[in-house]
């Protein structure tokens, strides 16, 4: 009881230092047609570019956005605003593919970028080993992504983001660690995806999906560098902040891998977070099914909001699209949401204002001398946003 009546007091108390001014929810809103950011058939460098990840962007020095949607080849585009960029075929960053489990190193994708001057550059990337690719023995199940061991490593830049190299040899630059390899555990408990960045208060938040044994308490997770300072990070443990990892001259230390659910169980994994100053809202972005009120099946972009980062609404429903259906899905689909706004003053592009695009990446099937190939297109739709 003292205990669940101390959570009950930082929560409400976490969120009585978030919440700067009273308004009412907010309202997303399709405010446009489409537009096509990247379409692999004709903009593609070579046959393995591809989104393969959220949209992720900042500014650079020069005031230029540099946006990634990438594969395990980490590639940019650059341009003064989102409908204005050019794809760079420099491979920016490309994991080593090491074949030991423990090293980590063998396949990884940015995920979040925190940038004060346009130069230097901190960055969680999700990094993978793929046992498939090494003839590694996945006894529990053979598919592609059986057994995979997934975490979170810190990457850094100082060159404004042309070229990012590991924040200390692997498996020293590993955040967020999972548990060992094992060829026994189709579904290896590990941290797969990271938010962007988000500041708030001087503080830098980003939301994780913690993936567990038991899939029923799989869980996103909020961490945060207080005052961000980006070499030291927390975990919210359900009665407040906890050292997570501190970076140290001789890599990243980790103090702690778990991590207390934020939201209801059954929220999906959180791929896009923004923060609305005007409103003190934080709006989450990720994909989901469920059955709506009149009990008919519902499936797309949803968003939820909060005021604490902690407790978030029920899901809305953003953009009806259709979802992957399963491996041998053969139709159209759409993945990877994320929401931005290219006027945000945050180099970081952690925050909105009235407007925003939410970026994800469209899945289609063509016909190549009747063979059927998989291409993908990166998508921006333009919203509104509303008090």
């Amino acid at each position: 009881m003292a205990s669940a009546t101390r959570c009950a007091g930082l929560v409400g108390l976490f969120a009585a230092f978030l919440a700067p001014v009273s308004a009412g929810a907010l309202e997303l809103t399709v405010a446009g047609p489409e537009s096509v950011i990247f379409d692999q058939r004709t903009q593609a460098c070579d046959a393995s570019d591809l989104p393969d990840a959220p949209a992720r962007a900042f500014r650079n020095a020069q005031g230029q956005m540099v946006l990634f949607a990438p594969n395990f080849r980490n590639r940019a585009f650059v341009g003064p605003d989102l409908r204005h960029l050019a794809r760079d075929c420099t491979v920016r960053f490309a994991a080593k593919g090491a074949s030991d489990p423990a090293m980590l190193d063998d396949r990884t994708w940015l995920q979040a970028f925190h940038t004060t001057d346009g130069v230097n550059i901190f960055a969680f990337a999700s990094a993978s080993f793929i046992p498939y690719r090494h003839g590694a023995r996945c006894a529990a199940g053979g598919e592609r992504t059986a057994c995979w061991r997934n975490g979170i490593v810190a990457l850094l830049s100082h060159d404004g983001g042309r070229s990012f190299a590991d924040s200390a040899p692997p498996p020293r630059h590993v955040v967020m660690p999972p548990d060992a390899y094992t060829p026994d555990v189709k579904d290896p408990p590990g941290f797969i995806s990271a938010t962007n960045f988000v500041p708030f208060g001087g503080d830098l938040y980003s939301i994780v999906w913690r993936r567990d044994a038991d899939p029923r308490q799989s869980r996103n997770c909020l961490v945060r560098a207080k005052g961000g300072d980006v070499n030291h990070w927390e975990t919210w443990t359900g009665d407040g902040f906890s050292p997570m990892a501190d970076r140290t001259a001789d890599g990243w230390q980790v103090a702690r891998t778990d991590c207390a659910r934020i939201g209801e169980r059954g929220l999906p994994a959180i791929r896009g977070l923004v923060f609305h100053p005007a409103s003190g809202t934080f709006v989450a972005v990720f994909q989901h099914r469920r059955r709506g009120a009149d009990g008919a099946p519902e499936e797309g972009f949803f968003t939820a909001t909060s005021r604490d980062l902690i407790t978030w609404s029920q899901p809305r429903l953003l953009a009806p699209l259709p979802l992957r259906a399963g491996p041998g899905d053969t139709g159209t689909f759409a993945g990877y949401p994320s929401l931005i706004d290219g006027a945000s003053p945050d180099r970081d592009f952690g925050t909105v204002g009235d407007s925003a695009d939410l970026l994800f990446v469209r899945f289609l099937m063509e016909d190549k001398g009747g063979r059927p190939v998989r291409v993908r297109e990166l998508v921006a739709l333009p919203l509104k946003i509303t008090q």
